[in-house]
């Protein structure tokens, strides 16, 4: 089988999207080494960058848009140079959209979608709101020419096939594969440390937890937190801390590699994921894996990861009171944040396997490609 892997984001990933790509890339050629897998990408590591004018756009204002808009006229010539059986494309916010139909089976997997962004990230903003809303056409266009969708969370799969009007039959659920480096032989900080991973932007949450940070400062003066990631909202941030006399509570670790985010997990006392909207929680899965305990809130894509006080604690997504009630909750037990961590890494390691998310996901391939029998004569 000769599967083409349709991606913006690839590798160097820029973000969760990107790592899923890269890892099920990896991990499909491990075990199915009898297949082809061509990463179609501008990213710099990609098998084929399509074009050189896609290639310089990677990374910039408007390059995902712009890759999309290029494969209307090039994606016939990539099957054809390719011998492609099957083409797989990571679509959704940030993601490929496709607006012809190609001329191989089509399997889509779907993070999440620019109409739940501009709906519940983006309401407050008209341009950002009508600029996804206009996206969420074009990528509907996609799942309507699907042979098959792959959600990776239960709620954008009901997203689809509410709001989207997506045949449920077209449309099935495999959560992405995790892998995170468990280090035991750390200590966990003292005093009390919270840590958040991923971009500091609005959708993120990053605004929930620092307004919550500001309930506790208080009462909790032991309290520290590190912020892993990009900065995305400027000045603002720095300004913020200043004004509220966080600056010697809230620690800026800026973008880190993978070995030091995995150190951070291992050594905080609790991972809070506040997002407003997540496709899947990437960094809450890995907390989990990493038998860290974690906080996420009940935002779409999110919500599914953590079961309340069993696997992990949950809050309402967008409200800082909730915020700090639970992040007190985490804190002033030891043996709840023992059982949620160890509960959490339990059905981490079988629910995210890397080898059986794979598996499941070549499962799809294989249906697409295998036609359906046809009704024996006399039946009707």
């Amino acid at each position: 089988m000769r599967i083409g892997i349709l991606t913006y984001d690839f590798s160097p990933p820029i973000g969760g999207l990107g790592i899923v790509a890269q890892q099920t890339k990896q991990m499909l050629e491990t075990l199915f080494p009898e297949d082809t897998l061509i990463a179609l990408s501008p990213s710099e590591n990609a098998d084929d960058r399509v074009s050189s004018l896609a290639a310089s756009r990677w990374k910039k204002s408007g390059g995902c848009p712009l890759f999309s808009l290029m494969l209307l006229f090039r994606l016939p010539s990539l099957i054809i140079k390719h011998r492609l059986d099957l083409l797989h494309v990571h679509a959704g916010s940030g993601g490929v959209f496709l607006l012809r139909k190609p001329s191989c089976p089509l399997v889509v997997t779907a993070h999440h979608t620019y109409l739940q962004e501009a709906e519940i990230v983006f309401s407050g903003s008209l341009f950002k709101c009508l600029w996804k809303k206009f996206m969420s056409k074009l990528e509907k266009r996609t799942y309507a020419l699907a042979d098959r969708i792959v959600c990776v969370s239960k709620d954008t799969a009901d997203f689809l096939v509410q709001r989207y009007d997506i045949p449920k039959s077209k449309v099935c659920v495999i959560e992405n594969a995790v892998t995170a480096a468990s280090n035991n032989s750390l200590q966990r900080r003292d005093p009390a440390t919270i840590l958040f991973i991923g971009r500091l932007e609005e959708r993120k949450g990053i605004w929930t937890l620092l307004k919550a940070i500001e309930i506790l400062r208080v009462s909790h003066p032991s309290i520290r937190v590190r912020l892993i990631g990009r900065n995305l909202i400027g000045d603002a941030l720095e300004k913020f801390l200043f004004e509220k006399n966080l600056t010697h509570v809230v620690t800026l670790l800026g973008h880190t590699d993978d070995a030091s985010m995995y150190r951070e997990l291992a050594a905080t006392t609790v991972l809070v994921v506040p997002s407003l909207l997540e496709g899947f929680g990437l960094i809450a899965a890995q907390g989990m894996l990493a038998g860290t305990c974690v906080i996420v809130s009940d935002a779409p894509g999110l919500r599914s990861i953590v079961r309340d006080h069993e696997t992990g604690l949950v809050c309402t997504a967008g409200d800082r009171t909730d915020c700090a009630r639970a992040i007190v909750e985490a804190l002033g037990s030891p043996e709840l944040r023992q059982k949620l961590s160890e509960k959490g890494r339990e059905d981490a390691r079988k629910r995210f396997s890397p080898e059986e998310r794979a598996k499941d996901l070549h499962a799809v391939f294989e249906t697409v490609l295998t036609p359906s029998p046809s009704p024996s004569a006399g039946e009707g």
